[in-house]
């Protein structure tokens, strides 16, 4: 992963050593300032950077720590209260304090964050409250920062009702994996801004494609929405990327098997190969589970053995809880031409969706329901993310929006085959490309890609 490195030439100027500042203090500032700078950037893209044990420690002072955003004060304490009552071994010795997002603005959210003692490790407290399920960032603001928001009032003993859904907040996180290296659990990705150029563009293609083009990237049938629309076709596929997430993903989990709807999960294998009894529990349920490769990666910048390496031994954990990956989604959607070719000379069906609905985004529950309430419709495949808890809060209200649209959900593979069925004619001798417009035409085509596929689970 490369970081800007935020090059300011007025910050330059600010934090330019003085004139005669002996060498070592010019050395010292300048090991802090790059410290600061290590916890200020995963601020900014919401999440923590795991550093080597006592790399973090408080040198100077008490440090900072950020254990959520919230919508409102309310949940912030709620969440305060609920790790004391769980975890009171983490919350000792924590001040607690609840600061706005944006002092000058109302209704911008807010943050709850914990002074920490003077010498306590907060990078391995940290780890251990990411591994209870509880959120937490290291902060550690320069000298020359502004000084933060005033704090608002801790409430009464009377501790605020809780949400009825009540997960870790979306700020927790750890940082994108490294190409080959190792993933820890409760993994929420985050998404680069080149990711987002990737995603926008998957989006856009699906307005000139069709919607079983859109779905598979290397196919050569395609069936536009008239088409469907003729057939009176109806099926939808909810899809979840990411983690597993010990608490959320358990939760949607809760959800789907609540509503009766089959879904495709595609979790980061070397996350999921921590959190087994999660994978076989959504094969109970009849959900299907897809292959999202080992470690998250950019595959794109790796070479063909390393590729072929994230695909494969991914199917090989998943298979280890009794998966059948059949589909293989490549992370953030990126691609070439060579790596859906290994991923078919692996059996794998790579596949991507019709509607992202920008969950990784906005962490908006309710501005995720009304971009599938606009974007969405009878057979869409609509991306979502197993990680975070805004999408956790929007899942009825999406189940409810699509059914209100006349949506049958089925799995993916399930979405494809009948996809198949209707882009290939029973009477055909090959696989033909339908086009559903006003100037139809029908091709011959044949490519071993397009076979239809099994059913995964």
């Amino acid at each position: 992963m490369v970081f800007d490195d935020g090059d300011d030439p007025e910050e330059k100027r600010v934090n330019r050593p003085e004139h005669g500042r002996s060498l070592t203090s010019s050395l010292l500032t300048g090991m802090r300032r790059f410290r600061t700078s290590l916890f200020a950037l995963p601020l900014a893209a919401g999440m923590v950077i795991a550093l080597p044990d006592g790399v973090a420690r408080a040198a100077d002072g008490p440090s900072l720590l950020q254990l959520g955003l919230f919508q409102r004060e309310g949940d912030a304490w709620w969440a305060w209260d609920s790790l004391r009552r769980r975890s009171p071994d983490l919350a000792d010795g924590l001040s607690p304090a609840v600061v706005p997002l944006d002092a000058r603005r109302q209704g911008e959210g807010v943050a709850l964050r914990a002074t920490a003692p003077v010498g306590l490790d907060v990078t391995a407290l940290c780890r251990r409250m990411l591994g209870a399920g509880f959120g937490c960032l290291v902060l550690d603001s320069p000298p020359s920062a502004p000084p933060p928001a005033p704090p608002l009032p801790a409430p009464s003993q009377a501790s605020p009702q809780a949400p009825e859904i009540r997960p870790p907040a979306d700020s927790a996180q750890l940082a994108p994996p490294r190409p080959g290296g190792d993933v820890k659990a409760d993994v929420a990705i985050t998404y680069p801004p080149e990711a987002a150029r990737t995603m926008a563009a998957i989006e856009k293609s699906v307005r000139r494609k069709g919607r079983l083009g859109a779905v598979i990237p290397d196919t050569a049938l395609d069936v536009m929405p008239a088409t469907l629309k003729e057939e009176g076709w109806n099926l939808c596929a909810l899809t979840f990327d990411d983690g597993p997430h010990r608490v959320v993903t358990r939760q949607i989990l809760d959800v789907l098997n609540r509503e009766k709807i089959p879904a495709t999960y595609f979790p980061v294998a070397s996350v999921a190969e921590n959190q087994g009894e999660v994978i076989r529990d959504f094969i109970a349920a009849g959900h299907e589970i897809g292959n999202h490769s080992l470690t998250h990666a950019d595959l794109r910048a790796m070479d063909p053995e390393a590729q072929r390496h994230e695909i494969a031994e991914a199917n090989r954990i998943l298979r280890g809880f009794g998966a059948n990956p059949v589909l293989f989604r490549p992370p953030y959607g990126r691609y070439t031409p060579d790596l859906l070719a290994i991923a078919r000379e692996e059996s794998m069906s790579p596949v991507l969706w019709t509607v992202d609905t920008r969950d990784w985004q906005v962490r908006d529950p309710d501005r995720i329901v009304q971009h599938v309430k606009t974007e969405a419709g009878t057979g869409s495949v609509l991306l979502l993310h197993s990680t975070y808890p805004s999408t956790l809060n929007a899942l009825p209200r999406v189940i409810a929006a699509m059914r209100a649209k006349g949506c049958e959900f089925v799995t993916l593979s399930e979405w494809i085959e009948r996809m198949h069925q209707i882009a290939t004619p029973a009477t055909a001798m090959a696989p033909t490309l339908v086009n559903g417009g006003a100037n139809a035409t029908v091709k011959a085509v044949g490519k071993a890609g397009d076979a239809t596929l099994r059913t995964a689970n």
